[in-house]
């Protein structure tokens, strides 16, 4: 079936919004196809899919903050293997609630995040929904050492580039509809994907070992650092709690450590080095060390909490 009269100015309008001038770009936007360059080194590419009532929830979530979000979760991606972005492409299903205006709002948080990593968004699709929004957005970029997820060891440290739990906290805080907590809030809505560290990453490559984003929660993305059969222990004095997810925790009469355990979407990232590269990374927290021993503790000055039921996000639940 042939676009109608409506889909033609929601595409126009839509590219009037993100389209850029780019050297690379052989084929704009408004093709079959976009069309490009590749860039130096190897390419990566990651791909992530938010839905309304499973993922966000359009009461607190702005057109704009989305936009800028469902970016963000990808280029926390691209961060993980130490590199950098270029190309985004979008695809939404919309349902008749959302108008135009919307729309448009939704890609000026997309492009702001874009403009702020010199990208560009070059294309994607557009669908009705018949209840709730799904937004799918895949990211193309390149690096010359890629950094994964496998090559921890035992013994190895594990460091965390910034405070986790803050983002849940600023999820029930917009939940509970209570006042303050404005950099929990901030990191919910608009999380920033660490891309200023890659330049250091690629510097440092041949001393990572491990890396990941930390976006279901410490304890399950550091499940998927470990050393085959092997576990960890973090450290609970050096876990980077923020101010107001203690303040949160103590308001509702619950755990601080459980927030930074189990929280996620903070994207931050997490990485495994020998004890005596610590150094070259001064600017990491020190938050736990694998071992060979397969079991998860939680290491206190006085005793070891061990981990026995898994917690926080699951994809699947049931």
């Amino acid at each position: 079936m042939q676009n109608t009269p409506k889909e033609w100015s929601l595409i126009e309008r839509i590219r009037y919004r993100v389209q850029r001038q780019n050297d690379h770009t052989k084929v704009p936007l408004g093709d079959d196809a976009f069309v490009f360059r590749n860039y130096p080194g190897y390419s990566v590419i990651c791909q992530d899919m938010m839905v309304e009532g499973v993922h966000f929830e359009l009461d607190y979530f702005s057109a704009f903050d989305l936009g800028y979000k469902s970016l963000a979760v990808n280029l926390s991606d691209i961060a993980a293997m130490g590199a950098l972005p270029h190309f985004a492409q979008v695809s939404l299903a919309l349902p008749k609630k959302l108008n135009e205006s919307w729309l448009d709002d939704f890609y000026k948080g997309m492009t702001s995040l874009a403009d702020d990593h010199h990208m560009q968004v070059v294309g994607g699709d557009l669908a009705a929904s018949p209840d709730r929004l799904v937004v799918d957005v895949s990211v193309h970029g390149s690096c010359e050492n890629p950094l994964t997820r496998k090559g921890a060891k035992p013994g190895d440290l594990l460091l965390c580039s910034g405070p986790l739990g803050l983002s849940f906290t600023g999820m029930t805080a917009l939940q509970k509809k209570l006042s303050g907590f404005d950099d929990a809030k901030e990191r919910h809505l608009r999380p920033k994907p660490r891309l200023d560290l890659v330049a250091s990453l690629q510097k440092q490559h041949t001393r990572i070992h491990a890396l990941m984003d930390c976006s279901d929660g410490l304890v399950n993305d550091a499940l998927q650092l470990r050393p085959p059969n092997g576990g960890f222990h973090l450290f609970a004095e050096n876990l980077p709690l923020h101010p107001d997810s203690e303040s949160l925790a103590v308001d509702l009469h619950l755990n601080p450590q459980d927030f930074v355990l189990w929280g996620g979407e903070d994207y931050e990232l997490l990485m495994a080095v020998h004890p005596e590269d610590y150094e070259y990374f001064p600017e990491w927290k020190m938050i736990g060390q694998f071992t060979e021993d397969p079991r998860v503790f939680v290491s206190h000055p006085d005793h070891h909490e061990e981990i026995k039921e898994f917690k926080g996000w699951k994809h699947f639940p049931g």
